[in-house]
């Protein structure tokens, strides 16, 4: 007698609601063209209305991302570069309205005459924000002075106006401000240090860790929203715009980064009151505004971890990228593929030391010799084979098997072909094209 076996399968499928549609439609616009999407929709839905950049606004915008562990806390210097291995040239210059306003308080802030070349070697590392864009230690070495000198000029610098001028960090900047405002409070200081929990709206455990009640941390918070952090730019006077104005923005925090959500190019919405607050129209105003809430959260989700894998490139160019693909990244950031594809293509994020989209932040891995979570980046083999190739005798250079011969103790198992294909996208001749008599 024959045994019927029923097999039951469950398959899960997430329902495509017009509000989910519209949250995914979203990630793949740049902040231009979700302000173009949502002023289209402010003109169909009389519930809601575009706003535009408010006081506050920023805290929602902004993410901590934490140095890698085990980073180096200095690089390498090398002769041609100025602060932080940067090219002089390339460090981003404070508008000539700030510089012009700090200089005029020198004469005040740094009264011994043999601290004023130090505290110039800090104003040519001020930018645009008022912020700083090099370390300490950096900044000392440029002066040549030791970093206990340059920490004591620095202190000085800081009774600049507008409070929170030669910042290193974003906690550093509001804490300055609310020194100046008689805020600074323990458990206002305390505020400051748990910033990640105010993005993240974790009124409670913000209260817990400020050692207060809600209503006495939402005082403070009220308080926080109206400071300024970036004290510096309302000094640029500078005319003309980029080709397109960057999505995201990426500065040093302390030994970290900020990474924020261009706040002059995000749209924000707002809720108009109306007659019914359950009416279809009031319902599908909401679902927007939580749609614009959840790109907002995903992008920097996103462009969090890419900061976090570039950490070493970010830092010095001269660095190649980290191995990472958009299945490592929508793995890592909790995203579906397609998201992290959509996001990475969009966005434009602006550096320290130059403008790039996202995707450029991307390097394929390429085959490694074992198995690894950290295999070697395309990039970083063709930077080794031209390092490799430059140290050869000219009288005799490395074939392609050579340098894969050389390649696989270093982690990276790559075929006498793929040496070639690779050698050719780095713009190197082959070994005949290299040999000198």
């Amino acid at each position: 007698m024959s045994e019927l076996q029923l097999g039951l399968k469950q398959r899960g499928s997430l329902a495509m609601t017009p509000a989910l549609q519209q949250a995914i439609g979203f990630l793949a616009l740049s902040n231009a063209e979700l302000s173009a999407r949502l002023a289209d929709l402010r003109l169909q839905d009389a519930d809601l209305t575009t706003a535009g950049s408010e006081p506050g606004a920023w805290i929602g915008l902004a993410r901590h991302v934490e140095a890698p562990a085990g980073r180096p806390r200095r690089l390498a210097w090398r002769d041609r570069a100025g602060l932080g291995g940067v090219e002089t040239g390339t460090i981003a210059a404070a508008a000539p309205g700030l510089i012009a306003h700090v200089e005029a308080q020198l004469p005040l802030l740094v009264r011994a005459a043999e601290d004023r070349p130090v505290a110039l070697a800090f104003l040519r590392a001020l930018d645009p924000t008022g912020w700083l864009g090099a370390g300490l230690e950096e900044i000392a070495d440029e002066a040549g002075c030791d970093p206990a000198r340059a920490k004591a000029v620095l202190a000085q610098l800081q009774a600049a106006e507008p409070a929170g001028l030669f910042s290193r960090s974003l906690a550093e900047c509001l804490s300055l401000q609310a020194e100046d405002r008689g805020l600074m409070t323990p458990a206002f200081a305390a505020l400051l240090r748990n910033l990640p929990l105010l993005a993240e709206g974790r009124i409670d455990a913000l209260a817990a860790a400020c050692a207060c009640p809600a209503d006495e941390v939402a005082a403070m918070v009220r308080a926080l929203r109206r400071m300024d952090p970036k004290p510096g730019a309302a000094f640029d006077q500078a005319t003309g715009s980029a080709a397109r104005a960057p999505d995201l923005i990426l500065r040093r925090d302390g030994e970290g980064w900020l990474l924020e959500l261009n706040a002059d190019t995000t749209p924000a919405l707002r809720l108009r009151p109306g007659d019914d607050p359950r009416s279809e129209a009031q319902r599908q105003a909401r679902a927007t505004a939580a749609a614009l809430d959840r790109r907002n959260a995903t992008v920097l989700t996103i462009a969090a971890e890419i900061v976090t894998r570039q950490d070493a490139h970010l830092r010095d160019t001269a660095l190649p990228l980290a191995a990472l693909t958009i299945n490592d990244l929508a793995r890592a950031a909790g995203v579906h593929r397609s998201t992290a594809s959509r996001v990475t293509a969009a966005m434009v994020m602006a550096m320290p030391r130059r403008t790039v989209t996202l995707r450029a932040l991307m390097s394929a891995a390429a085959p490694a010799a074992r198995r690894t979570e950290d295999p070697p980046s395309v990039q970083a083999v063709l930077h080794r084979i031209g390092a490799l190739i430059a140290a050869e005798d000219p009288r005799h250079p490395l074939s392609d098997a050579e340098i894969a011969r050389l390649l696989l103790p270093e982690g990276a198992a790559l075929a006498r072909r793929t040496v070639a294909k690779y050698r050719t996208l780095a713009g190197i001749a082959p070994q005949s094209g290299r040999r000198k008599a």
